[in-house]
């Protein structure tokens, strides 16, 4: 039995001395995160695994939600009751007309609890990106190389921002969120972001075809870090959370020391409160405005949310804009989605001038419309109590 442990523990040692020399280390913080804790993949509620995260502080005029005419008033249907449950849900909120209708938590969730955004963290840095156009900093129309010169020569010099934003790059990153050795299970766990995008280039030409890759994000956190001083929470702290009267402080994961220039991971860990979310949703439903101050420049929050057929003619997918899901209802309702990995949603509909946020720990695979299918779901619960 000795022998046993004693040649357990040589392979393991080895095994863990070949995944810091082949630059697999991650793979351990990784299976603690995950495998450990009985998930195939990260969770919501990964935050306490943050090493280095950077602060985007609450509101020194916080806003506190209004209470509608129908709070206290409405509540979910038995049949939607189920649905959060069998689909483990955490939090289910809904505002009209700026004020709150309804706000329900499961699995121990309450309104100060931070989850993680995964992608709708996307979104996000796609604010940070238009807050840079605004600024004239970044023109969408410029070719990438004029930002990023390793792009200047081979398949990338004809890559455009745009197409960036739209991912339509033509590079071919990898999108598996199973796959421990793949693109996506780097860019979540391993240090050093940008080293990891430095050897990819667009396999398919640029601008002709839609294929959702995340390493189209970091591109435009690499991007902005050309253009202006700071980082992507120093531009949503400084322009969009504090106006937008954020009461919780939010906080954006790390991949590395910061004194060692860590970036933020800016496909995912945007962590915040499901309150907090919902100023989002609310500031893209009145296209870039928070109560009528103009925080993100009106053409390109109007750009965020326009199909890409209606903007390039050479591309057919009327499904996303600029790093956000787009839709339309049963009874043709255009909205948009900010969405994540296990199903998180900020929807804005505006001509319903309703907002809803629904996060949780499980996302089924069905789609409609390439939208998920339970989006469609949650928009209609929401409409129910109108």
């Amino acid at each position: 039995m000795r022998k046993v442990f004693c040649a357990a523990g040589l392979i393991g040692l080895a095994a863990f001395s070949l995944s810091h020399l082949t630059n697999h280390d991650y793979l351990w913080s990784g299976m603690r995160e995950t495998w450990f804790r009985g998930w195939e993949n990260p969770q919501i509620d990964d935050f306490e695994f943050r090493e280095y995260v950077r602060r985007i502080p609450a509101s020194s005029n916080p806003q506190p939600w209004p209470k509608g005419s129908r709070w206290g008033r409405v509540e979910l249907s038995a049949e939607a009751e189920s649905w959060h449950v069998e689909h483990q849900s955490a939090s289910f909120l809904v505002i009209h007309d700026d004020s709150l209708v309804l706000e329900t938590y499961y699995r121990g969730h309450d309104a100060t609890t931070l989850t993680n955004s995964f992608s709708m963290a996307k979104s996000i840095t796609a604010m940070a990106a238009g807050l840079a156009v605004g600024r004239g900093l970044v023109d969408e129309q410029a070719l990438l190389s004029t930002y990023i010169p390793r792009f200047a020569e081979g398949s990338g010099a004809n890559l455009k921002v745009q197409e960036v934003l739209q991912m339509r790059s033509g590079i071919t990153f990898g999108e598996s969120y199973k796959n421990p050795f793949g693109f996506q299970a780097k860019a979540y766990f391993r240090e050093n972001n940008r080293a990891l995008l430095m050897t990819y280039r667009p396999s398919n030409e640029p601008g002709t075809l839609f294929d959702y890759q995340g390493g189209n994000t970091m591109l435009l956190a690499e991007m902005l870090d050309v253009v202006r001083e700071g980082n992507l929470a120093s531009d949503i702290a400084d322009n969009l959370w504090g106006q937008m009267g954020a009461e919780h402080d939010a906080f954006w994961g790390l991949d590395g020391n910061p004194e060692s220039g860590a970036v933020e991971r800016a496909i995912a860990q945007f962590y915040a409160t499901t309150r907090d979310y919902a100023r989002f949703g609310q500031m893209i439903l009145d296209t870039g405005a928070w109560k009528g101050k103009q925080l993100l420049d009106k053409a390109y929050a109007t750009r965020m949310i326009t199909p890409q057929n209606q903007l390039n003619s050479d591309v057919d997918a009327d499904f996303y804009g600029y790093q956000i899901w787009l839709g339309r209802t049963d009874d043709g309702r255009a909205f948009s989605m900010m969405e994540g990995l296990r199903g998180q949603m900020i929807i804005s509909v505006p001509s319903l001038r309703l907002v809803v946020v629904r996060t949780g720990y499980y996302k089924s695979q069905k789609n409609k419309r390439q939208l998920p299918v339970e989006c469609y779901d949650v928009i209609e619960m929401a409409r129910a109590l109108l």
